[in-house]
């Protein structure tokens, strides 16, 4: 590593921490039982104490259970020094015979929002590789004094009653479900740990910069645990009780279609009677889910949708990149084109090809089935295909188009145009192969049943094209998960 870099490990500065052991660690990963047989586990691993800790850790559970830890070290291309700092973490890791990775975070760099931007982009490219190696579970290094960060600043912001149980230890993404097992634990008896396996550590210099109000709160002095009501035992019991009305709601209330599409029963929604907060809460997770985004809009904001829907029967509202559009007795919830990206996306055969698809606007995975079977050659200028939204197609603007597709996917015929345009599509230059999520498998029949150019017969209309509908989190999660508290861990 660099001077600079070097000048950044730790090995033994002073801790008041209790180093944890393999039976309190094992007490931790019970929680989240039942695993399967030789479970493999990856864990994300910055280089930091925390991070190095729960890898030492996870790797003797694995190796006792039968199965084997992969480590993955994300380069958010934010530092200098990042790219070595990676390699650094995985010549530590392989001292202990733990597999690792390096995960990059290509492409340009938002210039502001960058921790939540690079959050986002860690776990979208940590979700991706689990899904290509068939990993369930991911750990991460989250532990008290983190928690006791978010509820000062859930607290700041008046999050309610979810916000008050803070962050849950368990939580889905695409292909796998995140673990949080050193929720309980403080970041002293973290230090302590790597300590005991005399293992050096990385600290990142953005844990110093003021300008982030975690880092604020961190070096703060309202992190006691009766500190305004920042308690992290606190809530659960609230919050659980909460998210079981809401799952009731949307399981009674909610359909989602593969074209990335919700249709909420709205009468039997507000017949309901559960009160604000579930049917504000429950709001914010469709357009959570439809609009392709981690977090759901501010409840005021939710509140106030909910407000003007219920008082037109023909409502639209703009929320979260999303239009919430009441038809009478039915809501409508979908991707607002406005919001999107609509620049035409080249296909990459790489990721077409592979086991987790080529993503599009955060919520679709294309993929193309049977082309190893082809001659490679056939697919050199594979790059002319493209996806971009359904509005890009010509004859979209056309009424027998509509009407046409309508014939084979019902539900489309019912929908409004500013719905089906934001729908993604397979493009070959201007002609149009297949349409996201519509399961129209002979398009070419209906562009030749509303009178339009139709894609030439070659070798690429054998190939299986599927889309698959995969927003950042599900619809509903299987609700808030709490972890052991720290005084029965060693009883």
């Amino acid at each position: 590593m660099t001077d600079r870099s070097n000048d950044m490990i730790k090995s033994d500065p002073a801790s008041d921490g209790t180093p944890l052991d393999a039976v309190v660690f094992s007490r931790l990963m019970n929680a989240f039982a039942p695993f399967e047989d030789s479970p493999k586990i990856a864990v994300a691993v910055s280089g930091g104490a925390d991070s190095m800790a729960l890898a030492l850790l996870a790797n003797e559970w694995c190796r006792s259970n039968g199965g084997e830890l992969i480590a993955m070290t994300v380069d958010h291309g934010l530092r200098a020094d990042a790219a070595q700092e990676a390699i650094w973490v995985g010549e530590q890791l392989e001292k202990h015979d733990i597999a690792h990775r390096i995960l990059r975070w290509d492409g340009e760099k938002p210039q502001s929002g960058i921790q939540e931007a690079a959050r986002k982009a860690r776990y979208e490219l940590l979700d991706r590789e689990l899904g290509a190696l068939g990993i369930l579970h991911l750990l991460v290094a989250h532990h008290r004094d983190d928690q006791r960060e978010t509820l000062v600043m859930r607290q700041n912001r008046e999050s309610g009653v979810i916000g008050r149980a803070g962050m849950s230890a368990r939580r889905f993404l695409c292909n796998a479900r995140l673990l949080r097992p050193l929720l309980p634990i403080a970041k002293a008896d973290l230090i302590a740990t790597v300590q005991a396996y005399r293992q050096d550590w990385v600290e990142d210099p953005s844990n110093r910069n003021t300008g982030f109000e975690r880092v604020r709160i961190r070096h703060g002095s309202i992190l006691a645990d009766d500190a305004g009501g920042a308690d992290p035992d606190r809530g659960t019991e609230e919050r659980q009780a909460a998210e079981y009305l809401i799952g009731d709601l949307l399981a009674a209330t909610v359909q989602v279609a593969n074209c990335g599409i919700a249709q909420v029963a709205f009468s039997k929604w507000r017949d309901a009677g559960t009160g604000e907060i579930t049917a504000c809460y429950g709001l914010g997770h469709i357009v959570r889910v439809i609009g392709g985004e981690n977090y759901m809009p501010a409840f005021d904001a939710l509140a106030a949708a909910l407000l003007q829907l219920g008082g037109q029967e023909d409502a639209r509202v703009s929320l979260g990149g999303c239009v919430l559009h009441r038809r009478g007795d039915i809501l409508l919830v979908y991707r607002e084109v406005g919001r999107m990206d609509i620049a035409a996306v080249r296909i990459n055969p790489v990721l077409v090809t592979g086991p987790a698809g080529q993503r599009w606007d955060n919520r679709f995975e294309l993929f193309f089935d049977g082309i190893r079977q082809v001659a490679t050659a056939d697919y050199a200028d594979f790059g002319r295909f493209m996806i971009a939204p359904l509005s890009a197609c010509d004859a979209f603007h056309t009424r027998a188009f509509r009407a046409a597709i309508g014939k084979i996917a019902p539900f489309v015929d019912r929908l409004p145009r500013a719905a089906l345009a934001s729908i993604p599509a397979l493009y070959d230059k201007e002609v149009l192969h297949s349409v996201g999520g519509l399961e129209v498998s002979g398009i070419s029949d209906v562009l030749s049943a509303a009178g339009c150019r139709t894609a030439p017969m070659g070798a690429e209309n054998a190939i299986g094209m599927r889309w698959r509908f995969a927003p950042p989190t599900p619809l509903w999660e299987s609700g808030f998960k709490s972890s052991p508290k720290p005084d029965v861990l060693l009883a």
